[in-house]
């Protein structure tokens, strides 16, 4: 309990870093699954808590071990709050992802007609791709590329087959 107030009282910085968001995102998400989706806390655990606890561990990839010495529970309690969290995110995923607009029969023109009995049931397509960008040197290390030691940045992306972006995600290091 005292390391969550020590992210939600500290420097802001920290909570950005640990959390992947801002002080105040993190308190209105939160506020949001409390109002929501029926997440309470518990006899001992704080909603921010278990928030916390869960965006570390997908954040960063930390193991139970780790989290459980940063917030001083054992292994049991932080895989079951892992767990309440994800289902509720996944309730959160189901409401927020969805396509700007679906279509199973997309209208595919010209020489690409043949692309819809290829890909008969899919959606679009996903890739993703490197940007060569410019960082400050502070950064430099998070974003070095293989090779001539270049900065990337790496880019996902999703299109229909009306070569339409539906969805797009930049800004993670390469």
């Amino acid at each position: 309990h005292k390391y969550t107030l020590e992210l939600l009282t500290g420097n802001p910085k920290q909570c950005i870093e640990l959390l992947r968001m801002s002080r105040e995102s993190f308190v209105r998400l939160c506020a949001h699954f409390r109002v929501n989706y029926s997440l309470k806390d518990s006899k001992h655990v704080s909603v921010e808590e278990k928030m916390a606890m869960f965006l570390m561990i997908i954040g960063h990839n930390q193991r139970y071990v780790v989290i459980k010495r940063r917030f001083q529970h054992s292994k049991q309690t932080i895989h079951k709050y892992f767990y309440e969290v994800l289902d509720k995110m996944m309730l959160f995923a189901k409401e927020m992802i969805v396509p700007t607009s679906f279509n199973p029969n997309p209208n595919i023109p010209g020489h690409n007609k043949r692309l819809r009995w290829v890909f008969k049931g899919a959606v679009g397509a996903l890739d993703g791709t490197l940007i060569h960008v410019v960082v400050p040197t502070s950064k430099q290390d998070l974003y070095r590329g293989r090779g001539k030691g270049d900065c990337y940045q790496n880019v996902l992306a999703n299109c229909d087959f009306n070569m339409i972006f539906t969805f797009v995600v930049a800004g993670w290091e390469g």
